[in-house]
């Protein structure tokens, strides 16, 4: 997964309106326990004898029930309001002023103990709504402590006054200084709180940054870390491992949740070491078999959780495990390729140069049996028939070092544009010739001016090889082998020459169709065991392909894909 898909999916959504519809909720709630606590304590001093103002009982209940059903309401608007919650919100605060204001017209006007109430709607104005949530709930609460202190000056009070300790106020400027020592500390309060408000958005708006960042960091190290090839244990002082990679899992064949908390030495004491560095060494897996594996210890810095470590041995480590068991197998393989890489070329050059003396063997027996023709009538004799036997053996040792050296060392590739037709009727005057199967019946069904593309001489000896085959798998059949060629098309549109050598004698056994094309592997009793090995290096040298298909005396059908360059046209 990409570094920008991490983005999208730990990017926090931000919804704004549940935010401040859940603000406005508590508000609301925060509203009826404010009124109801106040009045409530208030009756209560009231009745053990304090001197508090208070409206009479009726009124007092009255004005709880309002609030109790104004908030009701406004909390079943506010479940309905899609849009404009600010504009909500902020009249809420303004009704909690007006109710604030009533509150405390009712309990004494200027004298009354509630007047810094006023105070709680400008600051969960500020806080809710910034600085424009605080300005606006501080002018309303002016303007309504200035209307109380007008109407209590111009003797606008509730009659009831007369029986509490109120006293009314005659005096402006005592009025006036009231107002403006207020009016300056409701503006104050709204300032103050716009300001902690602002502080703390910037503080979560960088608080949710680094957030997201952190978060990003830590699910692409965690991403990494489960995705990589290389296992990684941790353990912690007491050396008990406290999570493992599934790379690790894997190499060891223990999940995450039988391994937390086990001590390392107690699963796999052959890499419990504490020196850093890497070792190798036999792992026991769980299904107790063993692999090899190379295991380094680094130390992991675990911040306040080794301070007190005195040991640095001691500390939290983590444990890298590598599987080179197939890499250690490969390169096994390429050492014996090597090694049979320079074993064939010394072979090769050993079977060129036996072709010499064998030549000089052949020739000299070809003398001698001329000699005892003509010496001897009637009857061969023991000289004519070892001589013969030397002939026949040096023929197949000499065809034997000749497929040898076509597979050991075969020719440059030499492409070139032939005519299909003509190579095939020749492959086939030559499987006539120089095979034992002269009565081997072949069909070619070819087009007249079908082209190929490839070397030539090699192609032939390729056909040459599986039509060999095919005669030798239809000895006692009375079948002829076919053998047809047409141009074909791949998916992608790329041309190619299909070749099919067809018969319908033994087939192939299932056992071994796997092993046909190994060198030296042969079903016939006096096989080299080189041809269908000669063939598929041939074609795989052509880039084509090479399909086999045959059941067991239903006969085969073997298929040669050779590919064309892009233009038909021999050049």
């Amino acid at each position: 997964m990409a570094f920008s898909s991490y983005s999208k999916v730990f990017t926090p959504v931000t919804d704004t309106e549940d935010q401040m519809r859940k603000h406005i909720r508590w508000l609301l709630l925060a509203r009826v326990l404010l009124f109801t606590l106040l009045i409530g304590i208030s009756t209560l001093l009231q009745a053990i004898g304090h001197d508090v103002i208070l409206p009479p009982t009726l009124i007092t209940l009255g004005f709880l029930l309002f609030v109790y059903i104004f908030s009701i309401l406004s909390t079943a608007l506010l479940s309905r309001k899609k849009n404009r919650l600010k504009r909500f919100g902020i009249l809420q605060i303004l009704n909690d002023t007006l109710l604030t204001a009533i509150l405390i017209y009712a309990t004494g006007c200027s004298q009354s103990i509630f007047t810094p109430v006023f105070i709680l709607p400008i600051i969960a104005g500020g806080l809710i709504f910034y600085k424009i949530g605080g300005l606006i709930p501080a002018t309303a609460a002016t303007f309504f402590y200035g209307a109380i202190l007008t109407l209590e000056f111009f003797g606008y009070i509730p009659s009831y006054f007369l029986f509490t300790p109120y006293r009314l106020i005659v005096n402006a400027l005592v009025s006036m200084n009231m107002f403006s020592v207020y009016g300056l500390i409701f503006f104050l309060t709204a300032f103050l709180s716009g300001i902690v408000a602002d502080r703390l958005r910037s503080t979560e708006d960088a608080l949710s940054r680094t957030s997201m960042q952190l978060d990003r960091i830590s699910s692409l190290y965690q991403q990494i870390v489960d995705d990589i090839t290389t296992g990684i244990i941790t353990i912690d002082a007491l050396n008990r491992i406290t999570s493992c990679n599934p790379a690790a899992e894997i190499i060891t064949g223990y999940s995450q949740d039988e391994l937390r908390g086990e001590k390392l030495k107690d699963y796999f004491s052959t890499i419990y070491r504490k020196s850093e560095g890497r070792h190798v060494a036999e792992l026991l897996k769980k299904n107790s078999k063993t692999t090899r594996v190379v295991y380094s210890y680094s130390t992991l810095h675990m911040g306040n959780f080794q301070e007190n470590d005195k040991n640095p041995d001691d500390s939290w480590k983590i444990v890298t495990l590598e599987d080179i068991s197939k890499i250690e197998q490969m390169e096994k393989q390429i050492i014996d390729a090597r090694k049979m890489a320079a074993i064939g070329e010394l072979s090769a050059s050993i079977a060129h140069d036996f072709r010499n003396p064998l030549a000089a063997i052949y020739g000299s027996a070809q003398i001698i049996a001329m000699e005892l023709d003509s010496t001897n009538y009637g009857e061969k004799n023991t000289q004519q028939k070892l001589t013969e036997i030397i002939l026949r053996e040096s023929e197949r040792m000499s065809s034997t070092i000749t497929e040898f050296l076509q597979f050991a060392r075969p020719a440059l590739l030499k492409a070139e544009w032939f005519d299909l037709k003509r190579l095939f009727l020749e492959t086939i005057e030559q499987v006539a010739t120089d095979s034992p199967f002269v009565n081997c019946l072949i069909e070619a069904k070819i087009d007249n001016n079908l082209d190929a593309w490839g070397d030539r001489q090699q192609i032939q000896t390729a056909l040459f090889h599986l039509l060999t085959n095919a005669c030798h798998a239809c000895k006692n059949c009375s079948d002829s082998i076919k053998l047809e060629a047409q141009e074909k098309k791949d998916y992608s549109k790329s041309s190619y020459i299909s070749i099919i050598v067809a018969d319908r004698g033994t087939g192939i056994e299932q056992g071994i169709q796997e092993k046909i094309f190994e060198p030296f592997f042969s079903t016939k009793e006096n096989g080299s065991g080189l041809g269908l090995a000669i063939v598929k290096s041939l074609i795989e040298r052509h880039e084509g392909s090479l399909i086999v298909a045959s059941k067991e005396n239903q006969g085969c059908i073997v298929t040669i894909n050779l590919p064309l360059p892009p233009t038909h046209e021999p050049s």
